[in-house]
């Protein structure tokens, strides 16, 4: 039994640096693999298209028009001749060009920035959300990792103390009632590796499929350094942020609805043929200009009712941002307060190690000597590996307290 319990540390704590898998490499590839932000990213460049297409509004837009129609016409029917002249022949060249419409195309300019600028937040949020959810299944399967190993380590020791018992046994110092109680305990070890081994391939596997990658054979996961990173202040939360700009989107729809109030001006010309029979096309060449001019003066009072549209979306946007502001405060209160209680547990559970710990080492000694019976120290030994389970539990769910307020939105 010399340096069972130092052999039992040792092989818990042994990580292989050289095949660790970290935290950051599987957010890394969950990231890169994130269909979404692959589609907000193209989003965003659709959005400068956008932007284009409206300034390309500003030039000149030159069409060509082409018209041939003749109307038959004999005794007794057909159109008449005062309305289609027996027919059109015309090959026009026209440009129109609208003018004093820079404020127009600014408001809609802006239209389209605050949609980028939604898309960019939302890309935002999503990373954000996708950290979250990596980060909490690989403390998931971080814990079940533990667990596996720390099974297998203590199978080992066992395995190799079985040989120690049974020449206690062959001298009479215990009974062989004590070396079968060893045997079981051995055999449980062996079915609590095989539940750990399980669970943990299964949380492996839904961590893989989260961050979009093949499974992987061979697992060695690395513990993660979480600490807190939010410093309680809502307003820097990308939510938060949309408020803001949903309140920039308000301000702007009430400037285009003051703006489609505004006369509209477009200039426009053409140059070509125009004629009423193909025998006219070469002597009707010629070209035309003008200009129209629109002026809103009545249409049933839209334009209120537009702005009361937005007075209630203005207001809403408000409401929701004072429930935000104290609903956040209160979730970071509560994580608080769980990080302070599961810091206590801790503690007291670490403290519960320390005296297992001394407890056993004194069994040690005494069951070199015949002292105590070995299924005392069993019962001991069995405790204290669920006192060790229960505090890397905890520990694990510390971290994960921490990832909800270091994520929280």
């Amino acid at each position: 039994m010399k340096k069972f319990w130092y052999a039992l540390i040792s092989a818990l704590v042994f990580i292989d640096i050289a095949n660790a898998q970290s935290l950051d490499s599987f957010i890394n590839s969950g990231l890169k693999n994130s269909p979404l932000l692959y589609d907000f990213n193209n989003q965003r460049i659709s959005g400068k298209l956008d932007s284009l297409l409206l300034l390309a509004t500003l030039k000149p837009q030159v069409n060509q028009l082409t018209q041939a129609a003749h109307f038959p016409s004999g005794s007794g029917w057909g159109y008449d001749d005062a309305i289609t002249n027996g027919g059109n022949y015309s090959a026009l060249l026209n440009v129109t060009q609208p003018v004093f419409t820079r404020k127009r195309i600014d408001r809609q300019l802006q239209t389209i920035e605050l949609l980028n600028q939604t898309i960019k937040l939302n890309a935002k949020i999503t990373v954000l959300d996708l950290k979250k959810s990596i980060t909490a299944q690989y403390l998931t399967a971080y814990t079940d990792f533990t667990q596996y190993t720390f099974n297998q380590s203590v199978l080992q020791l066992l395995n190799e103390e079985q040989t120690t018992i049974k020449v206690l046994v062959d001298k009479g110092v215990y009974l062989v009632t004590d070396y079968m109680n060893l045997q079981i305990l051995i055999k449980a070890q062996g079915i609590a590796i095989s539940q750990s081994f399980i669970q943990l391939k299964n949380d492996m596997a839904l961590l893989n499929l989260l961050c979009g990658i093949t499974d992987q054979v061979d697992i060695n996961l690395t513990k993660p350094e979480l600490l807190v990173q939010n410093n309680l202040n809502p307003e820097n939360s990308p939510v938060y942020a949309q408020f803001r700009l949903d309140s920039l989107k308000n301000m702007n729809s009430r400037q285009i609805i003051d703006l489609n109030y505004r006369p509209k001006i477009t200039v426009y010309a053409d140059g070509g043929i125009n004629a009423i029979t193909p025998a006219n096309v070469p002597h009707n060449l010629g070209v035309s200009a003008g200009i129209n001019f629109t002026v809103p003066i009545y249409d049933g009072k839209q334009r209120k009712l537009q702005y009361n549209k937005i007075d209630l979306a203005e207001n809403t946007r408000i409401y929701y941002k004072h429930y935000y502001s104290s609903q956040y405060k209160i979730q970071f209160d509560q994580l608080n307060n769980q990080i302070i209680m599961t810091d206590h547990l801790l503690g007291e559970i670490k403290n519960q190690l320390t005296d297992q710990e001394r407890l056993i080492e004194l069994y040690r000694i005494e069951l070199e000597k015949g002292i105590v019976r070995f299924l005392d120290f069993i019962t001991v030994f069995n405790n204290y590996t669920a006192t060790k389970i229960t505090y890397l539990v905890t520990e694990m769910n510390r971290l994960q307290i921490i990832n909800q307020m270091n994520y929280l939105k």
